[in-house]
């Protein structure tokens, strides 16, 4: 009898449920990736994550809902697979946020990839008080992309990079130093504390998630098998707008819930594109795009355009001064950005509306100019020039286009 038991106490815990089996291929390939060892499957805080992981999936799913899933994975993944990131990093944002897009932590960190505000300014995402790009979906995965990219040269490992992504640069290098390693069992061992536990148990979160995603009798119980094991398109588009276009227009002109719209665009915070930037992206569903291009014009434009074949070298601010059309207008109209290669032989809209054809007059400033030098110069008030351009700050920027005549 005490050998019956003897040996129910040694048997592995894979065979329960608990732990893994230390062949299973899928699961050291997942390490592989992080470049964790083979023998990390071993880790008994990686099981007791791992445990807790399947647990909590198997009641909510891997994500916040099943409609985010749906469009966010994909989002993800596409992304993910146009950089140099491991196909598991798309965990790294599910441990992040559970794709909840209004989440916020307690210490300020926001969006899907929970950026602070500062790191967030650090790689091009602008927080201001009428834009959070934090929790622009695309903006915000491009910035973690990047980063991570950056803390893999940095550290030369992707567990590495997961650990710093989480406690900073600064206090992985002093942990490494004070290890004199950098063995990931080493650095997360509990009792020797490196590393703070946040930092520790969220390793083991992401890779965890990781690990349950090869589970495909697993996937299929939860019914996340066929959005995480197959290859998907982006299904968000991104479409460029004027300043202080409402999101309820866009909502209207799509024919789509006013909700669907605001939960790509969260980092819209008061509803429209922000002021005294020419074309701004929002992000609609890709198979409304052409709905999109068929029925919204911006206020200004009534619908008069030209065609114009690009010859080679051909850029959207030499189309603007040919015609005498803001280039913003161009942009616009043709769903391209500023830094687009518009590309040999294309046709573009040229949106020929009738204050151009007016020949509508506009002043481009130059650095340190005003609304007030502007009025001067043209023998107007300060209130005409307003009227003209309600959204235009008393300091124009450098290049700004100023409608002083109509």
């Amino acid at each position: 009898m005490k050998a019956i038991l003897a040996m129910m106490v040694i048997l592995p815990l894979y065979a329960y449920g608990v732990g893994f089996d230390p062949s299973d291929r899928k699961k050291i390939e997942v390490l592989r990736h992080f470049d964790l060892p083979a023998s990390y499957l071993s880790d008994p805080y990686l099981h007791d994550s791992y445990t807790k992981k399947r647990r909590e999936c198997q009641l909510d799913g891997f994500a916040d809902s099943a409609d985010n899933a749906d469009v966010f994975i994909p989002m993800l993944s596409s992304l993910i697979a146009q950089s140099d990131l491991p196909k598991e990093f798309l965990f790294v944002a599910l441990a992040e946020s559970r794709l909840e897009v209004s989440t916020s932590s307690s210490r300020g960190a926001a969006g899907l990839w929970q950026f602070m505000e500062q790191t967030g300014r650090l790689h091009g995402l602008a927080v201001n008080q009428f834009v959070d790009e934090r929790r622009d979906h695309i903006k915000s995965t491009r910035a973690a992309i990047t980063y991570l990219s950056m803390l893999k040269k940095m550290f030369g490992k992707w567990y590495l990079a997961l650990l710093a992504y989480n406690c900073g640069e600064g206090r992985l290098y002093k942990a490494i130093r004070k290890a004199g390693t950098t063995d990931v069992r080493v650095l997360t061992d509990p009792k020797r504390g490196y590393l703070p536990p946040e930092t520790r148990k969220y390793l083991r979160n992401v890779v965890s998630l990781a690990l349950l995603a090869t589970d495909e009798v697993f996937l299929s119980e939860i019914q996340y098998d066929a959005l995480l094991e197959s290859q998907h398109e982006n299904p968000i588009a991104t479409v460029y707008l004027p300043e202080g276009e409402d999101i309820d227009t866009i909502a209207a002109v799509l024919e789509m819930p006013k909700n669907n719209l605001v939960k790509l665009n969260t980092h819209l915070k008061k509803g429209v594109t922000p002021p005294n930037q020419e074309s701004y992206p929002i992000y609609i569903p890709k198979d409304k795009l052409n709905v999109f291009r068929e029925k919204f014009r911006t206020r200004d434009l009534k619908g008069y355009f030209v065609m114009h074949r690009v010859k080679s070298g051909e850029t959207i601010a030499q189309l603007s001064k040919r015609y005498n059309v803001p280039s913003g207008s161009i942009m616009r109209e043709n769903m391209i950005g500023i830094d687009s290669d518009i590309g040999k032989n294309r046709n573009v809209r040229i949106p020929i509306n009738k204050p151009y054809l007016k020949n509508t007059k506009f002043h481009r400033a130059k650095l340190g100019e005003t609304i007030a030098s502007v009025a001067e110069l043209y023998n107007m008030t300060i209130e005409q020039i307003k009227a003209k351009n309600p959204f235009a700050s008393n300091v124009l920027k450098e290049g700004e286009e100023i409608k002083v005549d109509d």
